[in-house]
């Protein structure tokens, strides 16, 4: 059976129920989270009343019969909620329709964003979704192919508005089978963060950080500190933090993951399998089942290795380099793109969300005029200068960032940037993936086998939307 048909079953009985559904805020892929904004309210993604106020305050609703639209994000609290206040209260003042908008923070589950899946799609089989929903973009072929989405296309065009200044990776997000189902919002880049002082101490040039996945395997070897079978230091882990997706390393190899033309999955391409192998032999090299260990045991937040010192390197997100100006502003690291088995082909997986209208929704005409807006240069500058978040309008970025020597980098990551591979079966391969990256690093089987049965089992699912 198809995974978003079990969802959707599996939304219509939670919408005939009082059921519980729990969640935290955007996170991992991409965005900032907390969990102090008040959440939707249970018994509104069901479609029931409730004494719970789930809205998050914006500007006063204007007198008389406004068209009032709700909104769910995933921001709890933080840069990214801030941002989107304020774009929510500049629209509600600015805009000539009598349209009032209203937030309401729905609470997500990492990347997998299942919670926020889960409530979604209890609310549009109960026939009352939000006028808005904000999805990852590599989601949206999934929710498309089930016809939970609106089309946009035509919306679009009644308001004037085009995709035509987007960056590739933002429309490749936005669309199904050549139809728009999503506004892009914002995204965020991927680079190898490393320590110049501990790069320093072990004899490395702290201004010529590795290029290449030899340079960067050896670079870690010099940096890793043992003591038995334990580690006051580790150079580097491949599958920690932004670097875990298997796509980064299938990617930095040459790999593919998907052949659009034939809509085909390609997990078990030959370089998909070497970066794979790739990661085992360099745990192997590290010190087997001992650094595996140690690497799951690492934290986050003020606990981060990198930024307590215990990590030299890591592939990090433009949406890291907040985290160490709170807990570490005096570190001293630099950024360079991911290396990659030949030097120059640096491969980066862009994260970023877009805006959606559920099927079911009762205002999409002023849903698209506020979404108009959101993609709107105007817009677009707010939210970047406020969340520190890329925009999918090149031209917002170079205003914005182009005079950050460090977010430079970043940004000529975006120009060749990769997205997950847009298909119904998106959600399924993520977790496919991590699966096959654990059971490799533990030995349950080889990468060939892992990556060949991962690659016949989704193509057999994605078979069944053709």
């Amino acid at each position: 059976m198809k995974m978003y048909k079990r969802i959707f079953a599996f939304a219509i009985a939670a919408a005939m129920m009082a059921g519980t559904m729990l969640g935290c805020g955007q996170s991992g892929a991409s965005g900032n989270t907390a969990d102090t904004a008040k959440p939707v309210a249970e018994s509104e993604a069901s479609g029931g009343a409730s004494a719970e106020t789930p809205e998050t305050e914006t500007a006063e609703a204007p007198a008389g019969d406004a068209i009032e639209l709700t909104i769910w994000h995933t921001w709890g609290a933080g840069p990214g909620l801030d941002a989107m206040e304020a774009a929510a209260n500049r629209y509600n003042e600015i805009n000539d329709k009598n349209i009032h908008v209203t937030l309401g923070f729905v609470a997500s589950q990492a990347s997998g964003n299942t919670q926020t899946m889960d409530k979604l799609m209890a609310a549009i089989a109960a026939g009352n979704p939000p006028d808005v929903a904000l999805l990852d973009n590599f989601q949206v072929a999934g929710w498309a192919a089930q016809s939970a989405l609106m089309p946009l296309d035509e919306l679009m065009e009644g308001v004037g508005l085009t995709l035509d200044d987007v960056y590739d990776w933002a429309l490749q997000g936005s669309q199904y089978k050549g139809t728009t189902y999503s506004i892009p919002y914002n995204g965020d880049a991927r680079v190898l963060f490393y320590n110049k002082d501990m790069f320093e101490a072990a004899g490395l040039d702290p201004e010529a950080p590795p290029t290449t996945i030899e340079e960067l395997t050896a670079a870690a070897e010099k940096l890793t500190i043992r003591d038995g079978a334990n580690y006051k230091q580790a150079g580097f882990v491949p599958w920690q933090f932004a670097g875990k997706p298997v796509y980064c390393w299938g990617w930095n190899f040459g790999g593919e993951f998907y052949d659009a033309e034939n809509n085909v999955l390609t997990v078990a391409d030959p370089k998909n399998i070497e970066a794979l192998q790739w990661e085992v032999d360099f745990a192997d090299q590290m010190g087997g089942i001992d650094f595996v260990n140690f690497a799951s045991g690492l934290g986050t937040g003020a606990e981060d290795p990198f930024v307590t010192g215990q990590l030299a390197m890591a592939v990090r997100g433009n949406f890291d380099i907040a985290n160490m100006a709170v807990y570490n502003p005096d570190l001293n690291y630099g950024v360079t793109p991911i290396p990659s088995k030949e030097a120059g082909k640096s491969a980066n997986m862009i994260g970023g969300w877009g805006w959606t209208i559920p099927k079911g929704a009762k205002n999409p005409e002023a849903s698209i005029d506020f979404l108009k807006y959101l993609i709107s240069e105007d817009a677009q500058k707010q939210m970047s200068e406020m969340s520190s978040s890329f925009s999918p309008l090149k031209s917002v970025n170079e205003a914005v960032f182009a005079d950050d020597e460090m977010m430079a980098v970043f940004l000529q990551e975006l120009e060749h940037g990769k997205i997950r591979p847009p298909v119904p079966v998106g959600q399924e391969l993520w977790d496919g993936l991590n699966t096959a990256l654990d059971s490799a690093l533990h030995k349950a089987d080889t990468p060939e086998k892992l990556l060949t049965d991962l690659n016949d089992k989704m193509n057999a699912e994605l078979q069944k939307f053709n």
